[in-house]
């Protein structure tokens, strides 16, 4: 029996705490030995113009996930570099740990998006899709995809990547929204507009 990894991609800009509760809650309900936060290049969903550089991406994801057992990041696709389509991820990992159970973690909410992925029909036979509870939404289920997709029963928390930077450019606090290692980074690095006022109380 190979390891059972969990893969979580994403553009990760930031990394706030949903991600890292969504990744530990399907981890321990699948018993899952690894989950890898992989930070894409460049999304194709994406305009890669407004993105912030996957160097800062990468280094906020580590710093998010440090000291969290079972918990690693990987800059798989930052290294690979060009488009990050997540077929060309599951099948380099897949070639890398020949024996491994993949399981690639996304929200509820992608799994309407999951029909426009590049090659979703392969995807699903590398991976065993699994689907926890980002945001509610209706009926989600795309009905090619209805019965191959795993849904879990995991802690919904309501944040977005791009609620926090909205929160930022209107100089609101992120305090509990992202892990306090990142807040810090966000602001010595002046990420998303902010200014050397420091963190907002």
């Amino acid at each position: 029996m190979g390891e059972r990894l969990g893969v979580l991609g994403g553009t990760f800009d930031p990394i706030h705490c949903g991600h890292v509760l969504l990744a530990q809650s399907v981890r321990e309900q699948l018993d899952l030995d690894r989950v890898l936060f992989i930070p894409a290049a460049d999304p194709p969903h994406k305009r890669s113009a407004d993105l912030t550089p996957a160097q800062h991406r990468r280094v906020m994801v580590e710093l998010a996930i440090t000291g969290l057992a079972g918990l690693e990041p990987s800059s798989l696709e930052i290294d690979r570099g060009g488009t990050s389509y997540t077929i060309d991820t599951l099948r380099q990992l897949a070639a890398v740990h020949e024996d491994a159970d993949l399981h690639l973690i996304i929200g509820t909410d992608n799994i309407c998006d999951l029909s426009t992925w590049h090659d979703p029909e392969a995807i699903l036979s590398i991976a065993r899709v699994v689907a926890g509870a980002r945001r509610q939404v209706g009926t989600s289920t795309h009905e090619r995809f209805a019965d191959r997709i795993m849904q879990l029963d995991t802690p919904l928390f309501e944040v977005s990547s791009t609620l926090v930077r909205q929160r930022l450019r209107d100089h609101q606090p992120i305090r509990y929204l992202v892990p306090p290692t990142v807040e810090a980074y966000i602001f010595d690095q002046r990420l998303y507009g902010v200014s050397d006022k420091g963190p907002i109380p």
